[in-house]
């Protein structure tokens, strides 16, 4: 009998740890063993078992040989975004490291040279050297609205424990990483891409969504795969529904809802086909008819924020 691989370390980063758990997912799903998947993708179990453990950041070639091997016809963009997630956040992790280690010998050096000299106030035309800073090569950002936020909240953690105690009780007054990713949102890919991150972040698979869905209204597995790998937005029962399958607190759906509304709102003032609201030469209009189509407009902007509280409070309350 196999032994039960090894959790995903506490410590580890978000976007590592994310990579690890869909890696862990999709190998569960397969059916396969490490050994089974070594056979299918000529590397070692040893190393795929560590491009899953989220302690370290594997390379490409392995995460694709890995994907590959569970499932061959996987789409890899949304793998390759996990993995450069992954892995520049990990650059970022490990160059941070590497400063503080400089400056610690720095500080060591400093110590020692001024036990070394007893007099050092005595010297005339000469100056220490000063150890030079590491050059260090900026991260690129990470992919994702959730991921950015969460970089921001790391940031700012770091701020907060160099500020006095008053600055500090203002700064600290943040809203969720959620929150802060959706209000960014302007686009329904934005939306997409932070519905598909709460995923990761909960630890969820699409199995898990279509159990979890049966308690208010069962939706399909592919369902839930093909709306979050789409373009559209939800509609606002389906939403309802995504959310209480990730278990998001009821007073927390609000902002989604408002969100969604938002953009939709957004797309019918902006579209880049609008229908003619002014007569065109050869389709003469009625002013009746013109005022009807006014109004159909107006009803169906009503109609999406009406529909937020009454269909949210119709699947809870069963």
């Amino acid at each position: 009998m196999a032994r039960p691989e090894k959790g995903i370390p506490a410590t580890a980063a978000l976007e590592v740890a994310e990579l690890a758990r869909e890696l862990r997912a999709l190998r569960r799903s397969s059916g396969l063993t490490y050994k089974e998947l070594s056979d299918r993708s000529h590397y070692s179990a040893a190393a795929l078992s560590t491009a899953a453990s989220g302690k370290t950041v594997s390379t490409w070639l392995v995460v694709e040989a890995f994907v590959r091997g569970c499932s061959p016809t996987a789409d890899l963009t949304t793998w390759r975004r996990l993995y450069q997630n992954a892995q520049t956040r990990a650059d970022a992790d490990a160059a941070r490291a590497k400063t503080k280690v400089a400056e610690i010998s720095t500080a060591e050096n400093d110590k020692a040279e001024d036990r070394a000299e007893p007099f050092p106030h005595l010297r005339l035309g000469t100056r220490r050297k000063t150890a030079t800073e590491p050059e260090t090569v900026p991260a690129a950002q990470p992919d994702g609205l959730l991921a950015l936020v969460q970089r921001f909240m790391d940031v700012h953690g770091q701020l907060n424990a160099q500020t006095p105690d008053d600055l500090q009780r203002v700064s600290s007054l943040t809203l969720d990483h959620v929150h802060t990713a959706l209000a960014l949102c302007t686009t329904p890919r934005d939306v997409l891409d932070v519905m598909n991150e709460l995923v990761a972040h909960k630890g969820l698979t699409i199995g898990d969504l279509e159990r979890r869905s049966q308690a208010a209204y069962p939706i399909s597995g592919a369902t839930f795969a093909h709306v979050l790998g789409g373009d559209e937005l939800p509609t606002t029962e389906w939403l309802a529904i995504f959310l209480r399958a990730c278990g998001v607190d009821q007073e927390r759906t609000l902002i989604w809802h408002y969100t969604t509304t938002r953009i939709k709102i957004a797309q019918l003032r902006h579209r880049t086909t609008p229908p003619p609201l002014i007569p065109t030469l050869g389709e003469p209009e009625s002013k009746a008819k013109y005022r009807e189509r006014m109004l159909m407009m107006a009803l169906g902007v009503a109609s999406i924020l009406m529909a937020i509280g009454i269909s949210a409070a119709q699947i809870f309350a069963s």
